[in-house]
């Protein structure tokens, strides 16, 4: 069990870095009422981060607070990331850039062999291009130096245009 001490040290190690305010914390938690029998003493909880509140919501909104406070922080003026297609990530640092008036590029790996156009149009990739987020496709797939190359090569071509970009983990 974690000690009130150990809790107090550390909220004061975060509260070391830049945040920004993007979801509705704390969100509740519920007991599983349908998955604890009588008999059985331990009930179970689910935390709700759905009801975070931005981009429906998510665990993603926690660790955003914190790399978007990091470009606020730096004035940047826009942010970059790389995910798969149907990304949640993407989804909710899209969203988190609209909520705090950033230009979001969102590079979007394709990881599917032979999707179809809905595939590529539809769910997380509406909501992106719905939030503000120009789509840039990597057709190779997972090849994570690959991507990080080209997600750093768009970052210096922003920069040359005048922009401030910050790339997001």
């Amino acid at each position: 069990m974690i000690d009130d001490k150990k809790i107090r040290c550390l909220r004061q190690a975060l509260a070391a870095w830049p945040k920004a305010e993007l979801g509705h914390f704390p969100t509740p938690l519920e007991p599983l009422q349908r998955l604890h029998g009588s008999h059985n003493e331990n009930r179970l909880w689910i935390k709700r981060d759905d009801c975070s509140g931005l981009g429906l919501g998510g665990n993603k909104v926690r660790q955003l607070e914190y790399y978007m406070g990091d470009a606020m922080a730096r004035q940047s003026d826009c942010v970059l990331s790389t995910g798969a297609v149907q990304s949640n990530y993407m989804r909710t640092l899209a969203a988190a850039a609209a909520k705090l008036g950033l230009e979001c590029h969102i590079q979007l790996e394709s990881r599917v062999s032979d999707p179809d156009e809905d595939y590529l149009k539809s769910g997380n990739v509406l909501l992106d291009k719905m939030f503000g987020a120009t789509i840039h496709h990597y057709a190779e797939g997972e090849d994570e130096s690959g991507a990080d190359a080209a997600i750093e090569a768009l970052a210096a071509k922003l920069q040359e245009s005048g922009k401030k970009p910050y790339i997001v983990p």
